[in-house]
């Protein structure tokens, strides 16, 4: 016995398959789970300051050229790095050091009120300062500056080594903003 299927019928099946819209997925990316913070005193004597790092960080020098006090944190594992510069003022070149420092952090944003800054004092250390925390889109999503209001200044700033996608890289930033806190918590200025 031999079971034909009527042509409407098959018409009809084709017709239904044929209407099932195809929607491709969305790239995905990688979930970043950075490990618990860790931190211990910036292992460099010949700075004229000093800080908590992550252990996840390595310490770079930059090239011979360069001015005394820059460093560069790495951030190898996470492809991270803060850049760190280091100046000598006197009080009357502290204001154009401020000045040019938050001319940096307005240039690295899409809309300048959506910097938020956060404040820092501590007088025991002479470290006074602020936390700059950009919007998403920017490329350097947190930055810093301190100084003792004399005779130093110390500035930083987090760069992505990829193109930024805030919705992605925002846990990672919230990590690395509590590592830029720490940093900024524990500075002091060797004497």
């Amino acid at each position: 016995m031999k079971y034909v299927v009527p042509g409407g019928l098959l018409l009809f099946l084709f017709l239904c398959i044929s209407c099932v819209e195809y929607t491709p997925k969305p790239r995905g990316y990688f979930r970043i789970e950075p490990p618990r913070a860790s931190y211990q005193a910036l292992p460099l004597d010949s700075l004229p300051y000093t800080f908590n790092v992550s252990q996840l960080v390595t310490v770079e020098l930059p090239e011979i050229d360069s001015p005394e006090g820059w460093i560069n944190l790495s951030y190898p594992s996470l492809g991270v790095k803060i850049y760190c510069s280091y100046l000598p003022v006197t009080p009357a070149s502290l204001k154009t050091a401020e000045d040019e420092s938050r001319l940096l952090v307005s240039r690295q944003t899409k809309q300048v009120n959506t910097v938020k800054e956060q404040v820092y004092s501590n007088p025991e250390e002479q470290v006074y300062g602020s936390l700059f925390l950009l919007d998403g889109g920017s490329v350097s999503p947190v930055q810093f500056m301190l100084t003792d209001s004399v005779a130093n200044f110390f500035r930083g700033a987090l760069y992505y080594d990829c193109q930024p996608n805030a919705d992605s890289l925002a846990p990672l930033t919230d990590y690395l903003r509590q590592d830029i806190i720490e940093l900024i918590q524990s500075f002091s200025w060797k004497k």
